[in-house]
């Protein structure tokens, strides 16, 4: 990495604009490193810079979890290229080592949009400029100083765990080298998985006592490391590390390192589970010691008429991933990414929810949900549809009518429409989640939830596909779960955005990891079952073991641990979908070969009758190879250090 050395770890001071919010305040054009550190105020905007690496969750195309999995779709490879968005060619079985997509390594070749050519490596670097300087900035107190070096500490930590899910082992820098070095004495290995491990889950260790234990001034400081954060993101990175991508994965037998040393613990070990699970155990202590709960959604009581409980489970999921102000169960979230109009109008929202309004260009929901995805969500009785004995799965690709007037359906089908079965009788966090040809949309210029929205996605219907790739979705779904439904259809087409930031960590996901964690040490366990029926229960459904029983064909399944396995992966995936946890989980689970090689469905949406628009298309077959479960450097890098290892068998 002799050159590698110099282009990336060297790079000193990233020069950016600023924006008065803070996590996206960073130094413009200083000229001279000492001058980031004679002032407190400049130090603080060093401080800034070490934050503003972090990958932008909402940035749609540079995003691997968000286009280079099966849970979103494009629709035109004209108008959505490889350039513009490279995760999503991900998807599409172009990754390759002359260019690598979404290079996060050296940042070149990266594509997408220009603010995102970044290198994690880059980031590194300056965390360790800013630990090498900050004792010595003379107007600020020692409990200051130590603990803004705790937070970059953490982010170190944080971006070498990063790296290391997409590229499997990495080098660990600690320390920057000299810049003058001799290169002849800057020799980077990679180094094994589980020495990268214990690395940054010992960094986290060391500088936990120095972090807030929360934000004191949650506005001003919202997106700062406290020791809740670091607690909560140890238990992912320790329920990662004890997964089968890391766990006893056999499949590199020959990836070793040049004393010969494997590269990949090919022996299973049970401590990573239990390790994993007492750090998930001391998360969400601290998070409910620091007042996080389950989010849930309270109307205004200046509502005229008080929405059903269907509509209430449904607003507690969306509020859970969109309420940026009074939300008590996020945890960590990236405020250099918000959700705003480019995201939720055009990307996630549907061309026009309100006939009235059909003629609005400034929506589109052209990220578009997989049918692959619909399908897993829960019958209404909270099991999957092809378990469910009183589901008729086996004609769920049939036509059926919305009975006219009020009925259990009028709140989430319009009365009287023509859809596919698939759509009726499921749980509420399928309609909280999705939109889709025949649906309802609430929203709060609209919060009447019997005369929510109607969606029409055939030809001619308010939400129907137009010319343009970018105002219509592909598959016939939108994500309304990542719409605020603040967000406001005015007059004359107007559309004023509710924005909010991008959830890094949140409540929920962290019971998940939990219950998972407890399942792989002993099997099923009621403290296993309480976490997960504390998620079904904020969302209307019964308990793990009543559902099972009452409507199941299978209904022991959750009283062994691979059936308890099952459900869990079931049920992150339907909690946390579109939130960018789907596309690490099968990675780490090393389900992907099975997952990500099925062919990615949606509806024939062109098509005018609901006998012809309820037809199932082929939008893409994937193929996902055991190489791909790790991102390939580039050729050009690896020529530049021989002694660098190409990611396992990519040549």
């Amino acid at each position: 990495m002799k050159n590698n050395i110099k282009a990336v770890l060297f790079l000193s001071l990233m020069l950016f604009g600023s924006c008065n919010k803070f996590m996206d305040i960073v130094p413009d054009n200083v000229a001279q490193l000492e001058q980031a550190f004679t002032m407190r105020t400049m130090a603080e905007r060093y401080l800034f810079t070490c934050y503003s690496w972090m990958p932008k969750g909402y940035n749609l195309s540079s995003n691997p979890a968000l286009l280079a999995g099966d849970e979103f779709w494009l629709n035109s490879i004209t108008n959505f290229s490889q350039g513009s968005w490279p995760n999503w060619y991900v998807a599409r079985a172009g990754q390759n080592t002359n260019s690598p997509l979404l290079n996060y390594w050296d940042g070149n070749s990266q594509g997408g949009s220009d603010d995102e050519q970044i290198s994690l490596w880059r980031g590194i670097r300056d965390c360790n400029i800013f630990l090498e300087n900050v004792q010595g900035v003379p107007d600020m107190d020692q409990t200051e100083k130590d603990r803004w070096a705790a937070e970059v500490q953490f982010l170190k930590a944080y971006y070498h765990y990063y790296l290391l899910r997409m590229y499997g082992p990495i080098p660990i820098v600690d320390t920057n080298i000299p810049t003058f070095e001799d290169p002849a004495n800057i020799i980077f290995e990679r180094a094994a998985t589980d020495q990268v491990f214990g690395y940054i889950v010992a960094k986290i260790d060391s500088v936990m006592p120095a972090l807030m234990p929360d934000l004191s001034l949650p506005a001003q400081e919202n997106g700062r490391v406290t020791q809740v954060v670091a607690k909560a993101m140890k238990a992912e990175i320790l329920v990662t590390a004890a997964s089968p991508l890391f766990n006893g994965n056999t499949d590199y037998p020959g990836y070793i390192n040049a004393a010969g040393q494997p590269l990949f613990n090919a022996t299973f070990s049970p401590e990573k589970w239990r390790a994993a699970a007492q750090a998930c155990k001391e998360a969400i202590e601290a998070a409910h010691a620091a007042g996080r709960s389950l989010q849930k959604w309270v109307p205004a009581p200046t509502m005229a008429k008080i929405p059903q409980q269907s509509t209430i489970n449904q607003m507690n999921l969306r509020q859970a991933v969109t309420e940026r102000q009074n939300n008590s169960e996020v945890i960590w979230v990236n405020n250099r990414s918000s959700a705003g109009t480019d995201q939720q109008a055009k990307a996630f929202m549907p061309r026009s929810i309100d006939p009235a309004r059909i003629t609005n260009q400034s929506m589109g929901g052209y990220m578009a949900p997989t049918l692959n995805m619909a399908l897993k969500f829960y019958s209404k009785n909270g099991v999957p549809i092809e378990e469910d004995f009183t589901y008729d799965y086996a004609k769920r690709f049939e036509l059926r009518t919305v009975p006219i007037g009020e009925s259990v359906y009028s709140y989430n089908l319009t009365p009287g429409y023509t859809t596919v079965g698939m759509h009726f009788d499921r749980e509420d966090r399928f309609y909280g989640a999705l939109s889709f040809d025949g649906g309802r949309y609430f929203m709060n210029n609209n919060n009447n939830d019997s005369l929510a929205y109607a969606t029409n996605a055939r030809p001619g219907g308010n939400i129907a596909a137009t010319n343009s790739p970018t105002q219509y979705s592909g598959t016939g779904y939108t994500a309304k779960k990542l719409v605020s439904y603040m967000n406001t259809i005015g007059e004359n087409n107007n559309f004023t955005t509710y924005l909010y930031p991008f959830t890094m960590m949140r409540l929920g996901n962290l019971y998940l990891l939990y219950a998972e964690a407890l399942n792989e040490i002993d099997g099923p366990s009621e403290e296993a079952f309480t976490y997960l029926d504390r998620i079904r229960e904020r969302s209307g459904l019964r308990g793990v073991v009543e559902s099972w029983a009452d409507f199941s064909i299978n209904p022991g399944k959750p009283n062994s641990q691979e059936g308890l396995r099952e459900i869990i992966r079931r049920e992150r995936s339907i909690e946390l979908a579109f939130e960018s946890q789907r596309f690490w989980d099968l990675r780490r689970w090393k389900t992907a070969q099975t997952e990500l090689n099925t062919p990615i469905y949606g509806w024939d949406i062109r098509q005018i009758t609901p006998q012809t628009y309820y037809r199932r298309v082929v939008m893409y077959n994937r193929t996902f190879t055991q190489r791909d479960y790790f991102w390939p450097i580039s050729i050009a890098e690896i020529r530049r250090n021989p002694r660098l290892l190409q990611s396992p068998l990519w040549q």
